[in-house]
Formats: structure tokens, sequence, C-alpha cells
């Protein structure tokens, strides 16, 4: 179990945990646990591509404010999407973009996950909601603390962060599908078949 006292990155590795957590309005408590908040381009671009869209323009802010606490890594899909949305588009260039954007996020994701590796720490805490991409994550050769939103809330409560966090994000589940609260510790010297995917959060005492 991670503890207050390491200093892993966290990977926010889709869209659904920054939606979620501005929707509660409790963002900071992300920023509360003093690590570094790692972003890849095209999941980054997903919640704030479009600042028309529900709390795009609150988490664009809070991105911005987050300075150098935030590594935004840029992936070559994102890169290639980017270059397409920039230029004169042909019918064709159009039908290119549009297969380039889907499961954008995914495909950077993997591309990060594959290349990089955390750099003043031992391990990373991965924050999703997206099951697809909590797959991702079985193959690192590096230890990784996974945590759906409610999980990640759930500690950050436990920890003394936000004592209101679980309430708050509880508020807004009639609006948005929430995952279970899930976590899984991987550690890479444990053979990837025999890895488990994040599971229930034992009941507290």
């Amino acid at each position: 179990m991670i503890a207050p006292s390491d200093r892993q990155p966290i990977i926010v590795a889709d869209a659904g945990p920054l939606i979620r957590l501005a929707a509660a309005g409790i963002l900071d408590t992300v920023r509360g646990l003093n690590r570094r908040i790692v972003l890849v381009d095209r999941v980054e671009d997903e919640v704030v591509g479009d600042l028309t869209r529900p709390f795009a323009a609150d988490i664009a802010a809070w991105i911005a404010g987050l300075g150098d606490a935030a590594l935004r890594v840029e992936k070559v899909v994102g890169i290639g999407v980017a270059s397409l949305r920039a230029r004169s588009r042909t019918p064709q260039d159009e039908a290119l973009l549009k297969s380039a954007l889907r499961d954008s996020g995914e495909q950077a994701l993997r591309e990060f996950v594959g290349h990089w590796h955390p750099e003043e720490a031992a391990s990373a805490v991965v924050l999703y909601e997206d099951r697809k991409v909590a797959t991702l994550f079985l193959d690192v050769d590096f230890p990784v603390t996974l945590m759906t939103t409610r999980a990640f809330v759930a500690t950050a409560t436990r920890w003394g962060i936000n004592q209101d966090a679980v309430l708050a994000l509880e508020s807004i589940a009639d609006r948005y599908d929430l995952k279970p609260a899930l976590m899984a510790e991987i550690d890479p010297t444990q053979p990837v078949d025999l890895r488990m995917l994040p599971r229930p959060l034992p009941p507290q005492r």
C-alpha cells in the first residue's frame, strides 16, 4: 500500500478522472499530494481541447496553474493530430484526422508507457476511469499503483488531504458514471501473467 511519505508522480491516464474531479469541485485534491502530475498530450486534449465543453476551462486553468508540477508529454500520435489540425485539409485529410482521433488517447498512453520511467521516484500512481487503460500498465517494468477516481479520493480522504472529497465525488454519481473504488499494486519483479487488475479496496475499519 502506498504511504503519504512516498513521492510517486501521478499519471492521469485518461480524461475521466479530471472531468469527474472538476465536476465535484475537488481538482486541487490531486495537487494536495505534492507530487508531479503527468499528462500525455492526447489525454490533455480530450479534456481541454474544446473549451466550450463542461469544466474544460476550469481544468485548463488548473493545468496552467500547476506550472513545473506538471509534466506535459508529447507523443507521436499527438504530434500527428496537431499537425493535421493546423493545415488546410482535403476530404482525405479529414478522414485521416477522424481516424487518428479514434482511441488516440489510448494510443498515446500506450506509447508513453513503453518509453517512460519515473526519474526521481521508484514508482508511479496511475489515476484512471477507463478499464482498457488499466490493462496497459500490467506490462510496465517499474512499480505502479493503479487507482480509480473513487479509490484515489478515498485515499486522499484517509490521509487527511480533503475530508470532504468522498462526499463531493459521490454527489455527482447521479450525473457521471463512476467506477468502484478499485486499486492494484503492480510489482515489476512479478511475472506478467500473475499481475492482477485493480480490485475493490478493503472496507475501512
